[in-house]
Parts: structure tokens; sequence; C-alpha cells
């Protein structure tokens, strides 16, 4: 999408040609050299628990959501922002979740990593420089994998990734300094 539109684009996963844990500050660090400054950042390192009440998940289960869902999220902010501050242009999309606004049972610390995405959006385009923006993004319901762990169910019926894809290609293309710090959801464009 980004390439078509005649943008340098660069994607990272955990594994495959570029890979980057956003775990690991020296993956993340080895991945701010090899791009350099960025007119775009999008934070969709995601990870879900299987479906629990909050007093059965271990405190491990919490810590690893949190190491990718939220610290992961802050590596790259730290590793990407300050050039965009520098230039006084770039443009952050940190995704986050219909259940980053409203909680849902046996779904505690996910929905708590994705209240804390939105947080951080919202705070850190108080601090950013005129011409930055930074929002949060819920994609909607997109028939995943990620989707099918949460509610443990079939989810076909539900948003295609491609149908969700092309609206968040809608949303990148409304994006400007105007939008800084509002909370946006892909299912409006």
């Amino acid at each position: 999408m980004l390439r078509g539109a005649g943008a340098d684009a660069v994607g990272v996963a955990r594994t495959g040609r570029d890979p980057c844990d956003v775990t690991d500050a020296a993956q993340v660090a080895a991945l701010r050299a090899r791009t350099g400054p960025v007119d775009l950042l999008i934070n969709n390192a995601g990870v879900i628990h299987e479906p629990a009440p909050l007093t059965d998940i271990p405190l491990a289960e919490w810590r690893r959501l949190f190491e990718t869902n939220v610290f992961g999220t802050v590596a790259l902010l730290q590793a990407y922002v300050p050039a965009m501050n520098e230039r006084a242009s770039g443009v952050v999309v940190n995704l986050s979740s219909g259940w980053g606004r409203f909680g849902a049972g046996r779904q505690s610390p996910y929905c708590a990593t994705k209240f804390a995405v939105e947080a951080l959006s919202q705070s850190l385009a108080q601090e950013v420089a005129e011409g930055v923006c930074v929002v949060a993004v819920n994609p909607g319901v997109v028939a995943t994998e990620m989707l099918a762990t949460c509610f443990e169910a079939d989810v076909s019926g539900y948003t295609p990734p491609a149908a969700c894809a092309a609206s968040f290609e809608r949303l990148l293309g409304q994006l400007d300094p105007s939008w800084n710090g509002r909370s946006l959801d892909v299912t409006d464009f």
C-alpha cells in the first residue's frame, strides 16, 4: 500500500526478512540504525492471551502482554519520535483496540495494555512538536487468528483483513497534524 504511493516502507516482524522483536532493546536499536528516521511509524506489535478470569491469569502472562503491547510500543516511540520532533514532521499511529476503550471479561491483560496504548498516545500527542501527529487507532473486529483466540470461536463472519487494510489506507491518506491526539476507528474510513 505505502510503496504503491511512492513511500519507502519497512515492515518488521519477530521473524522473516527484517526481524525485530520490539521487546528486545538491541533489536529496536538495530532496526532504527538500519532504517534511519521515518515519516510514518505504525506501532502494530501485539499479543493476546488465552481468555480467562483475571484471578486465574498468572502474573508472568500479564508481563508478557505488557512487554510487547506497551513497552514495545514505547521502545519504538523512543527510537523514532525524536527525529520527527526535530523535523517538526511525522505521523505516529499506535494500534489500539475497542478493548482499549472499554473492558471485556476474560480479557483483562489485553484490555489493560490497550487502555495503556490509548493513554500513551494521548500523552505523547501533548509532547510532540507542532507538525507531528500522534493517533491511536482501533482496527475494529477483524477476522484474524488473534480474534479467534479472543472469542474462542469461528470468526470468519467478521471483517476480512483486506477490507480492514483498505479502510486503514483511507485513514492514513487523511492524517495530518490537525488529527493529533485523536482516537480513531478504522471502520469510520
